[in-house]
């Protein structure tokens, strides 16, 4: 799929965007810590897991001192649980693949912006054949601060060449949400992970794909000010 410079951006976070996969995050976290003697609250996991990338979770957990292969060691360990659990019930948020066929028909360009590792991302499009819709993925070897800094979305709109008032971003957790503000873009949160209320400003809150139409993606997407 061509950059196109003029077109209208889409940006999509993964977890909980594309897929519902933050229960079952939520319980691979669980049990992964737990085999190393950590326990961990609900508190804990909207806090310092949700919507953040794995070397800062695995720091707050494991200390702040752990070194890069321990890392690596860690997030490998907790993702192949999480495989493991998800890959019988994976499947996309209702309404998705329909979504992103029309508005690739639309003409909008179409980004995925995720604090996940590729491994998950692969993991993800192995088994819901939807990566021909993304131009660019920008995932967690890319950036080396995750949300709500706003690298990850900034990242997004250069790799298709476009400007922030060009793009739209899709998110589920409130540093996404931060992020993607902060990157100055407009933003739909999905209610899969927190109620809106939790989520901050956004320009629309829904609960699936069936809730946002083509039409409505210009007018959610910031429209650069017309010279005289």
């Amino acid at each position: 799929m061509a950059n196109r410079p003029d077109a209208n951006v889409l940006i999509f976070d993964m977890d909980g965007t594309l897929i519902d996969s933050n229960p079952t995050h939520k319980v691979a976290y669980g049990e992964f810590l737990k085999r190393h003697d950590i326990e961990m609250t609900d508190d804990d996991f909207m806090k310092y897991i949700s919507g953040r990338m794995n070397p800062d979770i695995m720091k707050h957990f494991f200390g702040d001192d752990i070194g890069s292969e321990r890392i690596q060691a860690l997030t490998q360990e907790k993702e192949s649980l999480f495989h493991e659990l998800y890959a019988p019930v994976i499947k996309p948020i209702n309404g998705l693949v329909p979504f992103l066929e029309a508005a690739h028909d639309a003409g909008f360009l179409m980004v995925l912006a995720t604090s996940a590792p590729m491994m998950n991302v692969d993991f993800v499009f192995d088994h819901i054949p939807i990566r021909k819709f993304f131009a660019k993925i920008v995932s967690e070897q890319d950036v080396q601060v995750g949300k709500p800094d706003p690298t990850v979305f900034r990242l997004a709109a250069e790799r298709v060449q476009a400007s922030p008032d060009q793009c739209l971003v899709f998110e589920d957790s409130q540093p996404g949400v931060e992020a993607a503000k902060a990157a100055g873009m407009n933003v739909v949160v999905l209610t899969t992970t927190h109620s809106p209320n939790e989520l901050g400003e956004a320009e629309l809150a829904i609960d699936d794909y069936t809730q946002v139409t083509v039409d409505q993606l210009r007018e959610l997407i910031k429209q650069p000010a017309q010279a005289d």
